[in-house]
């Protein structure tokens, strides 16, 4: 089965287990760009000093490895 992609210009996050570290994303994902390019997303909750709730993010180019690299 093929890895799934998802439409150009649409996305998805999911919530994520802290595990205790609170410099951890609340949410990671993936989207795809207009043009068709996949990156990595990290979101954390925060609130602007006047309490209203925000989403900051993090936007990468996911990180490829060779047959000889591990990812850990």
């Amino acid at each position: 089965m093929a890895p799934f992609k998802h439409k150009d210009g649409f996305g998805t996050v999911f919530e994520e287990d802290k595990e205790g570290n609170e410099n951890r994303p609340d949410y990671k994902g993936k989207c795809t760009t207009p043009d068709g390019t996949e990156l990595s997303l990290a979101l954390w909750k925060s609130e602007t000093k006047e309490g209203k709730p925000t989403l900051s993010v993090k936007i990468e180019v996911p990180k490829v490895f060779s047959k000889d690299e591990s990812p850990i």
